[in-house]
């Protein structure tokens, strides 16, 4: 009995600490759109996305962290590609890296905040280049770079530790300008 005793106790003092952490993890899924920088510096829409990321973050203070994550999305997202694919010559657009960020934030309420995420991505992006309105594909290329990470959003963390966040991500990956929606949920422990 005092061994039981002595485990609810301890869980119940986890649970109290877990809003007091440093530690937060999250995730977030999306919707975006893409533009393709062409070789001779033409810019065409690329069509839409879905986009996925995990991170972590440390909080050092009340208000900045720093944040280590993985994202991957792809392009074959919705009727945005569809219909880019027609007059495109680019296609089958996906890219997937890491991505190190500071993080800052500005309380709104004892609850909720403004916040946004600087940083770097290490990315690999592959396309399908095919002729103009042919579906055979000419070459596929793949390419390995780094870029600037940017990202802005509203979120709200509950008592418990979990959160909700709505976020809007501008991720320039080599030839490809992304800017994606997303909603997430994270947990501080």
């Amino acid at each position: 009995m005092r061994k039981a005793l002595l485990v609810a106790i301890s869980l119940l003092s986890a649970g109290a600490y877990a809003g007091e952490s440093n530690h937060v993890v999250g995730g977030s899924i999306g919707y975006g759109v893409q533009d393709f920088e062409s070789d001779d510096g033409k810019e065409f829409g690329a069509g839409d996305n879905l986009v996925g990321d995990i991170y972590y973050r440390y909080m050092l203070n009340d208000n900045f962290g720093i944040e280590a994550g993985l994202m991957s999305s792809t392009g074959n997202g919705g009727i945005g590609t569809a219909i880019s694919s027609i007059f495109a010559s680019v296609d089958n657009i996906s890219y997937k890296g890491a991505r190190a960020v500071v993080y800052g934030q500005v309380p709104l309420s004892e609850s909720n905040h403004l916040y946004a995420k600087a940083g770097m991505s290490a990315n690999q992006l592959n396309y399908d280049v095919s002729g103009f309105f042919s579906s055979d594909v000419i070459k596929s290329i793949e390419s390995d770079g780094s870029d600037f990470y940017g990202a802005v959003g509203w979120g709200i963390r509950f008592q418990s530790g979990l959160g909700l966040n709505i976020e809007y991500q501008y991720v320039p990956v080599q030839e490809l300008k992304v800017q994606n929606f997303s909603i997430g949920m994270s947990y501080r422990f």
